[in-house]
């Protein structure tokens, strides 16, 4: 007698439902892990739960895996969320909640019969891979396999790594933490950490989680930042410290997952994926600088870390923590459940100021360094110090008004246009709308209407012209590994008086102390064509600023952006005021929602599929493209975006018939 279940497989939403129906002929808890069939394949699922009766005949179920740590309940239910939420099946959720090694690589171990074929006694000799299995039955390896395991003519079981053995636990150093930074007693809730002090604050609230016999984890952006996170709680903590990251290689990644699944740590300490560690009683979960790109994942489910976290954490407390929390975690705080702990004065900071570049005549290289920049720049170096030039990117430039600082925005989507020089023609990277570069300012008149911006090679030449010192250079055209970043912070430390460089200097843990920074231009930041970039570029304006010991110097054709003001002030609130008007106008999050469909084939297949979907638009949503993709002819992009939620289910009944050779990905408020 055979009963039809759900598996979660990982394939596609294209394939078939959110999840596949068998037919078992022996109980399976949900979580189990099973071996079936997929088409000509052999894969590892795992098992939901009870199917409604099907009216064709079913593939059978071919093994159970109980060698494979069952998925705990509270994870079944988060990868259902995250299938219906970003529009894939609970399989592919599961392949990226999971470790290598638990999906389409596990190895398997095989005791033979000696009656058997010699290819087939052949696995046992050593753990094979299912591909090499299917190969080595045949055609029919699905029904071969079944076979032979209700024969008993082999048995199967899963080769999984041997879990580390427990961390012996030291006696936790006292710790000493001012009241602002964690006031003790909290036993759920969102907690919102602004400022750049934060360690204290994680120490005491994973403290104060194990005192009540409960578990921690940290998840953060940067896998240095985990790491060395992860030293510092098993040096203060005296705890079991697991790290998950994916450096870490898969088989002790594995190890170390089964170690987790097994109540052997305490704390789990990460990047991205560690969000889903199996822990059984989660007492607070931490989001290091929640709004970093590094939390979104890139492969489908594109969940962000946020999001997961916030699903994971009733009952425990979460902590939000950014020097610049995003718009959304801000609009949050004095709702339900919901404080913003207000850090107490750190350290001195450097003094901000911003040059403004408005009806400046251009001489030489003034566009590029204004002479107020070039003379503290000079007063630092020639005092012994250093000093770095910041360049938000390599080459990027914002069609701008020199006269007044005015830039064209989308009248639809209000983020700045794209300029193209060969066209020329202004385009919005959202709804595609085209529109010709002005040449009189529609604001002041002015003439000066050209892009404005300087990649890190004009920079480099101004700057030696100054004569000041040596010059260096920090991007990824020049430093592509960790080796080749830390010779040329060590020759800045040496004898390097000036550092040109891109946000890849934010990632230094050891920058020698800096006098002076000042920022190329910030318009190029506040202006990107991306309805977060004042978010995003006030996030690292805010970065930049805690690298210099005296002066921030910031040129800008727009000192009066908000981002701006903030920055100068130190108070973020200046900023999220407008912010928030803005984003609410026009239905952003947290005042509406976007979703982004990646639409990615063959040139003319992709655009067609791409304007049939924006056909197929979600109702009341409105509809912002089709528009191509940077990095190549067949990638384009469908947004829509409303004041409530997107429907999910329009856009998965389009998923489930796109046309043949179509991927398709799901961003949720990219």
């Amino acid at each position: 007698m055979t009963a039809p279940v759900l598996v979660a497989v990982d394939v596609p939403l294209a394939v078939g439902d959110v999840a596949l129906t068998y037919a078992t002929s022996v109980p399976l808890a949900p979580g189990t892990a099973a071996l079936v069939p997929l088409g000509a394949r052999l894969t590892v699922g795992y098992v939901l739960g009870p199917a409604p009766p099907a009216d064709r005949e079913l593939r059978a179920v071919l093994a159970p895996l109980p060698d494979i740590p069952a998925v705990p309940a509270d994870l079944l239910h988060l990868a259902e969320w995250l299938a219906q939420e970003y529009v894939c099946t609970v399989g592919e959720a599961l392949a990226a909640m999971l470790p290598p090694g638990l999906g389409k690589h596990l190895r398997v171990r095989l005791a033979a019969r000696a009656a058997l074929p010699r290819r087939i006694r052949a696995l046992a000799e050593r753990p094979t891979e299912l591909a090499r299995l299917r190969r080595a039955l045949g055609p029919r390896a699905a029904e071969q396999l079944s076979c032979l395991l209700r024969e008993g003519a082999i048995q199967l079981a899963a080769v999984l790594p041997t879990p580390p053995s427990r961390s012996p636990r030291r006696p936790r150093r006292p710790l000493a933490v001012h009241p602002s930074l964690w006031p003790s007693g909290r036993g759920s809730g969102t907690v919102v950490v602004p400022g750049a002090e934060r360690e204290g604050t994680y120490l005491a609230a994973l403290a104060e989680a194990l005192a009540a016999g409960r578990q921690g984890l940290a998840v953060f952006a940067a896998v240095a930042a985990a790491e060395r996170f992860a030293g510092r709680a098993r040096e203060v903590l005296g705890a079991a410290v697991g790290v998950l990251h994916a450096e870490v290689p898969d088989e002790e990644r594995l190890a170390r997952w089964l170690a987790v699944r097994r109540g052997d740590v305490d704390v789990v300490v990460g990047t991205r994926a560690a969000v889903f560690a199996p822990l059984a009683s989660l007492g607070v979960l931490i989001v290091d600088d929640e709004g970093d790109v590094g939390h979104r994942e890139e492969r489908v489910p594109r969940y962000h870390v946020r999001e997961v976290a916030s699903r994971r954490t009733a009952g425990a407390v979460l902590i939000l923590a950014d020097q610049v929390p995003t718009a959304e975690t801000y609009a949050r705080v004095g709702g339900a459940g919901v404080e913003l702990l207000r850090p107490r004065r750190g350290p001195a900071r450097a003094r901000v100021g911003t040059i403004d570049l408005r009806r400046k005549t251009p001489d030489g290289g003034a566009d590029v360094l204004a002479p107020p920049l070039v003379s503290r720049l000079g007063r630092a170096v020639k005092a012994g110090g250093r000093a770095v030039l910041f360049v938000h990117r390599k080459g990027y430039a914002a069609l701008l008004c020199a006269d007044c600082g005015y830039a064209p925005t989308c009248p639809r989507c209000e983020v700045p246009l794209d300029y193209d020089a060969r066209g020329p023609v202004l385009r919005c990277r959202y709804c595609g709308d085209r529109y010709p570069p002005p040449s009189v300012c529609p604001q002041c008149g002015g003439r000066a209407f050209t892009p404005r911006g300087a990649g890190t090679q004009r920079v480099l030449r101004v700057a030696r012209g100054l004569g000041l010192g040596p010059v260096l250079r920090l991007d990824r055209d020049v430093a592509r590994t960790p080796d080749e970043v830390r010779r040329i912070v060590r020759q800045f430390r040496d004898r390097g008086a000036i550092l040109v460089a891109t946000p890849l200097v934010l990632e230094v843990a050891d920058l020698p102390p800096v006098e002076v920074v000042g920022v190329v231009l910030a318009d190029g930041l506040l202006r990107y064509p991306d309805y977060r970039a004042p978010e995003r570029g006030l996030r690292a304006l805010w970065q930049v600023r805690g690298l210099a010991r005296t002066w921030c110097l910031v040129q800008t054709y727009t000192p009066d952006h908000p981002a701006l003001v903030a920055l100068r002030r130190a108070d973020l609130s200046l900023f999220y005021r407008e912010e928030l008007r803005i984003r609410k106008d026009f239905h952003y999050p947290p005042y509406g929602e976007v979703v982004r469909v990646e639409v990615v084939g063959a040139p003319a297949a992709a655009r067609g599929a791409a304007l049939g979907l924006a056909a197929a638009a979600p109702p009341g949503s409105d509809v912002l493209g089709p528009a191509p993709l940077p990095g190549g002819r067949g990638r384009w992009q469908v947004m829509f975006r409303t004041s409530g939620r997107v429907s999910r289910d329009a856009l998965a009944a389009w998923v489930r018939r796109a046309p043949s050779g179509i991927r398709v990905a799901l961003d949720v408020n990219p």
